[in-house]
C-alpha cells in the first residue's frame, strides 16, 4: 500500500498542495482528477522523486520512506510515464530501455519482449525512438517504467505505475489498447494511478477516484460512489458546471466579407483544397488525425509552400508571403504548445510578448521598454486568469492549462488579428480550461470590429460541434464541407464514405 500523508508544497508564494492525504491500493486503478493547476502532476512528481514536499510523508506498507530521486522511487516499485515523453530520439527503443536500466541492450531486449507478449503489444525495438508513432513512443515509456520496477515488483507493496494524462495524444483505438493493458496490470496486483481530464475514461476504467481542487483533496473514494456530473462539479465548482455545456452555434456569418481563402491548394498531402472563412465565423475542420491536419496548418501559416493554388487574406494574394508577414494578420494556436507555441525556460512576460516586442509601446526606436512589457503582462494575467506567482516566473513552472492560457493571451488578447488558426487548442486540458478556451474563440469571433475568421482544426468532434458555425472534414488530404453540423452528416466523411 502506497500512501501520501499531509503533503504540502509551494513554489514561491504559490501554494500548490495543501494537506494532501491519499492512499493507492494494489490491484486497483486510481483516477486522479482536477483542473489544470490543481496539483496532480506536482503530487506525482513528489511520489516519483522529481520534487520534494515542503512537509508531510510518503508511506509504503506502513513505513515512512524518503524518495529523493526517480531511482529511489523505482527501487520502491514506483514507475512513472510522463505526459511529455523522455525518450532519446536518436537511440533505438532497445537502447532507450537499456539506458534507463543501465544494462546491455541485448539483455534488456529479452525482458522487453516478454513484457510485450504479456501485454499483447507490438513495438519495434530496433527502430529509432524518433521514428516511432506517438502511440508507440508511449508504449516504450510504459515498458521502460515496468522494466525499471521489475526488481521490486514482488515486494509486499507491489508495483505502482503512474500515467500522467496518457490518452491526451492517443487515437481512440490506441486509448482502448492502453486500457486493456492497464486492466492486465491491475489483475497482476499493480496499483495504477491514472491522471486524466476525460470523464468518460474515468467511468470506463477506474476503480477509485480522487479529486484535487486548488491543491486540496475534495473527494476520495470508490468510483461507484460518485456520478460523472458530481465529479465535474467537485473539480470546478457547482456554479461553473453550466458554463461547460455546449451551446448551439448561430448561423449569422452569411453576407459578411471573406477574410481567409484557400483556392485549389495542394501542399504536402493536401490535394485541391478550397475553403472560405468569413468575418465572425468559425470553420471547424474535423477528421481523424493524420489525414492532412498538420499540412493544412503549415500551409496556412506559411511553413509549407503550396505546389498549386493560392492563399488569400482579405482579398490579397498572400501565397508567396513570408511567415512573418502572415503572422501580422494571423493569430496561431498550434497543437504542440511546448514545441511550437512557447519557450518554457523564458518568463511568462517574455512568452506573452515574443510576437509583439517590435511594435510600440513595447519597443521605441529599437529600444525595449520593460515597464510597458510588465504592464501588458500583468493585464494579460488578470484578464486570462493565468495562475502564476508572478509575470517573471519561467513558463515551465506553470501547469499545462496555464501555459495554454499564456498562448491564448498572446494570440488573442494583446492584438486583435483578422484571422485565427487553432489546432487542437484544448488537448490535455481539463473541463474548466476547455470551456475557457472555447469562450475565448467565441469572443474572437464575436468582436465588435466584425469578428475574426477562425479555422479550428480539432480532433474532438463533440467540442468542435459545440463551437463551429460550419464544419468541413479532412480525409486523406481532401477537404469536404459537411451538409450539416451533425455527427450523422460528418461521420461518413471522416471514414471517406461521402462527398
Amino acid at each position: 500500500m502506497l500512501e501520501v500523508r499531509h503533503i504540502f508544497k509551494s513554489f514561491g508564494r504559490l501554494r500548490v498542495l495543501e494537506d494532501v492525504s491519499l492512499g493507492f491500493a494494489p490491484g486497483r486503478i486510481h483516477g486522479l482528477l482536477g483542473e489544470n493547476g490543481a496539483g496532480k502532476s506536482t503530487l506525482m512528481n513528489i511520489l516519483f522523486g522529481l520534487l520534494q514536499a515542503d512537509s508531510g510523508e510518503i508511506v509504503v506498507d506502513g513505513r515512512a520512506v524518503r524518495i529523493g530521486s526517480p531511482r529511489a522511487a523505482q527501487a520502491l516499485g514506483i514507475g512513472m510515464v510522463h505526459q511529455h515523453f523522455k525518450l532519446v530520439p536518436t537511440l533505438t527503443t532497445a537502447e532507450n530501455l537499456a539506458l534507463a536500466m543501465r544494462e546491455r541492450p541485448a539483455k534488456v531486449g529479452l525482458r522487453a519482449e516478454a513484457w510485450l507478449e504479456r501485454l499483447g503489444w507490438q513495438l519495434p525495438l530496433q527502430t529509432l525512438a524518433g521514428r516511432l508513432s506517438v502511440g508507440q513512443q508511449q508504449r516504450a515509456e510504459i515498458l521502460k517504467a515496468l522494466l525499471t520496477t521489475d526488481r521490486t515488483a514482488q515486494a509486499k507493496s507491489g508495483r505502482t505505475l503512474i500515467l500522467d494524462e496518457p490518452t491526451a495524444v492517443l487515437t481512440p483505438q490506441e486509448a482502448g489498447e492502453l486500457f486493456v493493458a492497464m486492466r492486465s496490470l491491475k489483475a497482476s496486483g499493480a496499483a495504477v494511478i491514472f491522471i486524466t481530464h476525460k470523464l468518460a475514461e474515468v467511468e470506463s476504467v477506474c476503480d477509485e477516484v480522487a479529486i484535487l481542487r486548488r491543491g486540496r483533496v475534495v473527494h476520495a473514494g470508490p468510483r461507484e460512489g460518485i456520478s460523472v456530473s458530481e465529479i465535474a462539479a467537485r473539480m470546478i465548482g457547482e456554479a461553473a458546471v453550466a458554463a461547460v455545456e455546449r451551446r448551439e452555434a448561430v448561423e449569422r456569418h452569411e453576407g459578411r466579407p471573406v477574410v481567409l481563402a484557400l483556392r485549389h491548394a495542394s501542399a504536402g498531402m493536401l490535394r485541391d483544397v478550397s475553403l472560405e472563412v468569413r468575418a465572425g465565423e468559425i470553420l471547424g475542420i474535423a477528421g481523424v488525425d493524420g489525414n492532412g491536419q498538420a499540412d493544412l496548418l503549415a500551409a496556412l501559416v506559411g511553413d509549407l509552400p503550396l505546389r498549386e493554388g493560392k492563399l488569400e487574406i482579405r482579398g490579397r494574394d498572400c501565397t508567396r508571403a513570408r511567415i512573418r508577414e502572415r503572422l501580422k494578420q494571423m493569430a496561431v494556436i498550434p497543437d504542440d504548445r511546448h514545441r511550437l507555441a512557447a519557450v518554457l525556460p523564458l518568463s511568462v512576460t517574455e512568452n506573452l510578448l515574443m510576437k509583439d516586442y517590435r511594435r510600440a509601446p513595447f519597443s521605441r526606436a529599437g529600444v525595449l521598454w520593460p515597464r510597458a512589457w510588465k504592464g501588458a503582462a500583468v493585464r494579460a494575467v488578470r484578464t486570462f486568469d493565468i495562475r502564476t506567482d508572478g509575470v517573471a516566473t519561467p513558463l515551465s513552472r506553470l501547469s499545462g492549462g496555464n501555459q495554454q492560457k499564456v498562448v491564448l493571451a498572446r494570440e488573442l488578447g494583446l492584438a486583435a488579428k483578422p484571422v485565427v488558426v487553432a489546432a487542437n487548442p484544448t488537448r490535455g486540458l481539463d473541463i474548466a480550461a476547455t470551456a475557457f478556451v472555447m469562450r475565448q474563440l467565441r469572443a474572437a469571433r464575436d468582436r465588435a470590429d466584425g469578428g475574426a475568421a477562425i479555422v479550428l482544426i480539432h480532433a474532438d468532434l463533440e467540442e468542435l460541434l459545440g463551437v463551429a458555425d460550419r464544419v468541413a472534414v479532412l480525409y486523406n488530404g481532401t477537404l469536404t464541407l459537411a451538409s450539416a453540423r451533425t455527427k450523422e452528416a460528418i461521420a461518413p466523411l471522416m471514414l471517406g464514405l461521402g462527398g
